[in-house]
């Protein structure tokens, strides 16, 4: 097992590092071999580029500590293949995984919001058996449940448009868009019963409210605010049941806004809603407060167990954010603050790759972008267009000319790719989203929505939803990336077990090679995708599997050593690439394609070494007395064997 989540992510890549190198460097000699008499400099094919050369060019995180999902994301960049190791691929991936992902943030949401409300299966709230529309009347301040200003826009305007849902407001048709009828309600001086002659009615035919927007509410307080009547409700023998309230609503609604999600990932990137929406600084400055909270819950790890690293090289226990020192912020991420606050008002962003030179960003071309997208109703083809953002981003007219350097198109799609998690955080805590919490948490007794205004302060007051629901959606593309990273390393240790086969025809050797496989296949270690200890660990179990002695079973060491295969040169020179990378010598192909002959070398010494072992190896054993029974002991002797 890993001694710390860092040091186990460095172990493991630098595995990964030696066993991908021993690949690429196993197919010049090959090759070598086949080619003899010819001189390498005529050699026609380039070698496959050393995975120690990739040079990491990504932004540098609000927090000086990677998160889980970096790890991944550098451990992604050595095992991936032609098509994997591209993080164009990842995020297309990702981005698959993202337009499937509606059913289990659906559960999550339900399962926090439960939590949040702090009831049990049976807690109901108070409401009369008396004629409809009437009931039990609830009053939500609209900033409490708006905290991205999305019910200021017009979902008819530019600005609006990709924050809102797609389909125009249909009484009861699902998934019924119900952040533009709470904007269509605030334009109007009745309420949805008045309007529709009915109720909103959840999922299950049965009613779940009525809702009108006034500026007035119970106590006299004027302001804005929605008056929410609960009428008496019955399902499955429960009366106003506060679960199945929630329940019932969230299946009437789209949870995931695929295109409002993308629009958030922008947003986290360039600032797009932003500077699209020309919104003030201390809106932007909260929200960037919140992000940077989002970053610091990104860090946190929940493995089971008492004692976790809080150094400053380690990831953050779950534990740690128990307090209010979780939402202090430090002095580097109020600057980073600044600057992102600076960067929206001057309409600009900058890139590493780029000499952190200002670049403008168009927003309203990035929005044109978002629109056809919204036109867009075959899946697959959504998909690509979302995976062609950043994409129509770089070859933007606007950053033509400007004498950019760097690889834009990765640091683009690292930037999107980081801000999947951020991005779907944003577009989830929406109108529509809190509506049914802040409904229940008043009809339950407590107002404690009511001093509310930004996404800084719900986090604040609900540090156990946000860190649950947050962690656990990054924890679904944790999965699918490891799931990516653990099918490269299955590929790429299947060649290095290939050699070790060729060394041995031991029929032991390939009954545990067909038992490695079908371990691999199974992989069912990992029950928290959230446990960073549980992620690692299996990584470097996996890699394991390319460097250990077949045949290690647990018995005394002198008896067991009858059962190790003896020399691998394969091994060794396994261990020498690991080695020499260590110390910064390049194990690579040479600057002009060719092989390193050096590194080449060694390996025809080690293969020389084997074949000499093989052939005149002897070893000379001294056999001290033995104990006989019942007549004494033995005389001492010499003996004779085979080193292999």
């Amino acid at each position: 097992m890993a001694i710390s989540l860092n040091e186990g992510y460095k172990e493991a890549q630098e595995k990964i590092n030696a066993v991908k190198s021993y690949t690429n460097l196993k197919d010049e000699y090959d090759k070598i071999k086949r080619e003899a008499g010819n001189s390498f400099e005529d050699a026609k094919e380039n070698a496959a580029q050393a995975l120690n050369s990739i040079q990491d060019k990504t932004k540098k995180y609000q927090k000086n500590l990677k998160n889980q999902f970096d790890h991944l994301l550098d451990i992604n960049k050595i095992t991936g293949g032609k098509g994997s190791n591209s993080i164009k691929y990842i995020k297309k991936l990702l981005i698959r995984t993202l337009r499937k992902i509606e059913p289990k943030i659906a559960e999550i949401l339900m399962e926090e919001c439960l939590s949040v409300v702090g009831c049990d299966q049976q807690q109901s709230y108070d409401a009369p058996n008396v004629p409809v529309p009437n009931g039990t009347v609830v009053y939500i301040k609209v900033s409490s449940i708006d905290l991205g200003r999305l019910l200021r826009k017009d979902p008819a305007s530019d600005k609006g448009k990709p924050l809102y849902e797609k389909k125009p407001v249909v009484v009861q048709n699902y998934p019924f868009s119900m952040n533009k009828e709470l904007y269509r309600l605030i334009q109007s001086d009745n309420s949805y019963y008045s309007d529709n002659g009915q109720l909103y009615l959840g999922r299950s035919g049965q009613p779940l409210f009525d809702i009108q927007y006034t500026e007035t509410n119970d106590l006299g307080e004027t302001g804005k605010f929605y008056k929410v009547t609960l009428p008496q409700r019955m399902t499955l023998g429960r009366l106003n049941n506060v679960s199945e309230f929630i329940a019932d609503y969230y299946k009437t609604i789209k949870i995931v806004d695929f295109h409002t999600t993308l629009a958030w990932i922008l947003e986290a990137m360039l600032g797009v809603i932003s500077i699209k929406a020309d919104v003030g600084i201390n809106e932007v400055d909260e929200q960037s407060k919140f992000m940077a909270i989002i970053q610091r819950i990104l860090g946190l790890c929940f493995d089971n167990r008492k004692t976790i690293e809080v150094s400053g090289v380690s990831k953050l226990s779950e534990s740690d954010d128990t307090d209010e020192s979780f939402f202090q912020l430090t002095d580097l991420e109020l600057r980073k603050i600044e600057e992102r606050v600076s960067n929206i008002r001057n309409r600009v962003t900058k890139f590493q790759t780029c000499g952190d030179i200002e670049v403008p960003v168009n927003a309203d071309d990035i929005y044109k972008l978002l629109d056809d997208i919204m036109l867009i109703e075959d899946e697959n083809k959504e998909i690509d267009a979302a995976d062609r953002l950043t994409d129509n981003l770089s070859s933007s007219d606007n950053w033509n000319g400007l004498g950019l350097e760097g690889n834009i198109d990765l640091e683009l799609n690292l930037d999107f790719v980081k801000n999947l998690t951020m991005g779907l955080a944003f577009s989830l805590i929406s109108p529509k989203i809190l509506l049914p919490l802040a409904v229940m948490l008043k009809a339950i007794g407590k107002s404690v929505m009511e001093t509310i205004e930004s996404f800084f302060d719900f986090a604040r007051k609900f540090k156990s939803f946000i860190k649950n629901v947050i962690s656990k959606i990054a924890g679904i593309f944790i999965k699918t990336l490891f799931n990516e990273i653990k099918r490269d390393i299955r590929n790429l240790i299947q060649n290095v077990i290939k050699d070790l086969v060729k060394e041995s025809v031991n029929k032991y050797v390939i009954m545990i090679l067909k038992l490695i496989q079908l371990l691999i296949t199974i992989g069912q270690f990992i029950k928290d995708w959230r446990e960073c200890k549980s992620v690692v660990d299996e990584i470097l179990w996996l890699l394991k599997i390319a460097a250990t002695g077949w045949g290690q079973l647990p018995l005394p060491l002198l008896f067991g050593s009858q059962l190790l295969d003896g020399f691998s040169e394969t091994r060794a020179f396994i261990g020498a690439i690991s080695e020499l990378q260590k110390i910064g010598i390049p194990t690579g192909p040479m600057p002009d394609g060719g092989p390193n002959l050096a590194v080449l070398s060694m390996f025809s010494t080690m293969k020389a070494q084997a074949q000499e072992f093989a052939e005149n190896s002897k070893v000379q054993i001294a056999i001290p007395p033995l104990t006989m029974t019942p007549a004494g002991i033995t005389i001492p002797s010499a003996g004779v064997g085979k080193l292999i």
